[in-house]
């Protein structure tokens, strides 16, 4: 009180002009005070954090994991299944997608609302950057549930529930059970599915627990994908369905592996202690076998039926098969070596497909690393910088002949980026291009032709999607159209060159697009 009082005989009496009331006084005085303290003991770096929480509406996250709240309870497997690397997509756009059993549509409804506003999240990193702030990938041992500082660093680290597929008790079962020291240490004390493993490693959080070892992200996420792929340690006639759909068998045991499936074919049909010959089967044994060891044949118009002896038939079988044997039992070490290289690559290719900007793109919707575009070659597809384009900006003026007034055309731009966020109800995409954030106001009917997901039936009438939304998170598109405020919004007249959409499937080395569409899926370009 008597600070107070000082500061009021001191700093206000003595004014000659506005003053405050004694209340506001006292009250603005204690903030003041207040702030001088947080500012005189914790770095700046403290206040930038809690600008960027503020910011990215993160605190909504801290609050709803610290109030214990009932956590959303999902069969992992399930959504697994179903979504895979798609765990988060929101494509609920039309009634066919509302298909399915009702536990997909619960899991559904439950990672809806559950989700993270990753175009919140990247707006506000992409302005602290603009300041010059440094920011850190999230620690698996460090990261609090969102932003902390980083003070030894003085840099922010991202925090845990920003991480796709990495839900509330996942993030209680890290902080109860820290520290790691490898990723087998956390898999060891964490219960924790393919898909999320898979996330956190993309993430980076294991990246400081192997800087001793000096291996990459790529190096870990090997060692997690080799540990949990199918490798086989030996070869053995169970492995032969395997190998022959993988194309491992060689030309010389082609009939062998004829037989093989020849052998499961029959085995479907066994009645007592006889195999039975359908039309198909009849072909296959007589072709090759002749009708000996057959019983109760009966010539049909297709061909015949027959009955063989259980134990006759797997006499036969086993012999048959002895060119394989013979082969595995040479060839051992190669057949291994093969088989488990094409399992693991398979692997790798469903999980962990791209660089680490694509990596971080996935698993936390921004770039640590350079943007996935920032190689592209702009000139040679006329891609502007958003953040250089004038508001309505206007290319032609003529007068309209036929309603009075002016015709005004404006300057037509292309912009490219990569979708991180999506808003149905207000038909805006959230794009982030390499320099910045941006919003994207796209006409109804158009958002409505870009976002639905294309399905295929299938001849027994089920549906399977064949194309996905257009504005799904991490497609990267090239947008016709002209700023407008602070949005950009799709538009093109009759004598423009480009497409309002243009979606990106592949770079080369130098930024050249190798590979892209201007058409949903089952129309011609």
């Amino acid at each position: 009180m008597n600070f107070c009082n000082y500061v009021w005989k001191v700093l206000v009496c003595t004014s000659r002009g506005y003053g405050f009331n004694l209340s506001h006084t006292l009250g603005y005085s204690i903030i003041a005070l207040q702030e001088m303290n947080l500012a005189y003991k914790y770095p700046i770096i403290f206040w930038d954090t809690a600008n960027l929480i503020v910011d990215s509406g993160s605190m909504n996250l801290t609050d709803k994991i610290l109030d214990d709240e009932e956590e959303i309870e999902i069969d992992e497997e399930k959504v697994e299944e179903t979504y895979e690397e798609s765990f988060f997509d929101e494509e609920d756009n039309n009634e066919d997608e509302d298909e399915g059993d009702e536990e997909t549509k619960s899991i559904k409804k439950k990672l809806k609302n559950s989700s993270t506003d990753y175009g919140r999240i990247a707006a506000a990193i992409g302005k602290m950057k603009a300041r010059g702030l440094k920011f850190a990938l999230p620690d698996i041992n460090k990261s609090s549930i969102t932003f902390s500082p980083d003070i030894e660093n003085n840099r922010i680290l991202y925090g845990l529930r920003g991480i796709q597929r990495v839900g509330n008790q996942l993030i209680k079962d890290i902080f109860k059970n820290r520290p790691f020291t490898d990723i087998f240490d956390f898999m060891s004390k964490v219960k924790v599915n393919k898909t999320q493993m898979v996330s956190l490693i993309k993430a980076g959080v294991f990246d400081e627990l192997y800087q001793k070892d000096n291996k990459t992200r790529y190096d870990i996420m090997n060692d997690y994908l080799l540990s949990v792929a199918d490798q086989k340690k030996r070869i053995t006639l169970q492995n032969m369905q395997m190998l022959a759909t993988k194309g491992l068998i060689p030309e010389e045991l082609n009939f062998e592996q004829r037989l093989f499936f020849f052998n499961k074919y029959l085995k479907k049909n066994k009645k007592d202690n006889d195999y039975y010959l359908d039309n198909i089967a009849f072909k296959f044994y007589t072709d090759n076998y002749g009708e000996k060891n057959l019983k109760n044949i009966t010539v049909t118009a297709d061909g015949g039926t027959a009955f063989i002896n259980q134990g006759v038939w797997d006499s036969i079988y086993k012999k048959g098969m002895d060119p394989v044997r013979d082969w595995m039992k040479a060839n051992q070490q190669e057949i291994l070596s093969t088989l488990n290289n094409l399992l693991f690559n398979e692997i790798k290719q469903k999980y962990a497909e791209g660089n680490l900007s694509k990596w971080e793109m996935d698993s936390l919707s921004f770039y640590y690393h350079d943007h996935e575009l920032a190689g592209l070659q702009t000139e040679a597809y006329d891609i502007v910088d958003y953040t250089q384009l004038k508001n309505n900006e206007i290319d032609k003026v003529f007068p309209d002949t036929k309603k009075g007034g002016d015709i005004i055309l404006y300057k037509i731009y292309r912009i490219a980026g990569t979708v991180i966020d999506k808003d149905k109800n207000k038909s805006t995409v959230v794009l982030l291009t390499p320099t910045g954030v941006v919003n994207v106001k796209i006409w109804k009917n158009q958002f409505a032709k870009w976002d639905k997901q294309i399905f295929e039936k299938d001849t027994d009438g089920t549906k399977h999607v064949i194309e996905k939304s257009w504005f799904t998170r991490g497609n990267k598109l090239i947008i016709t159209g002209i700023r407008r405020d602070d949005t950009f919004v799709p538009k093109k007249y009759k004598n423009t060159q480009y497409p309002l959409f243009e979606k990106i499937l592949s770079l080369d080395s130098r930024g050249f697009i190798t590979e892209s569409t201007t058409e949903r899926a089952g129309e011609e370009e």
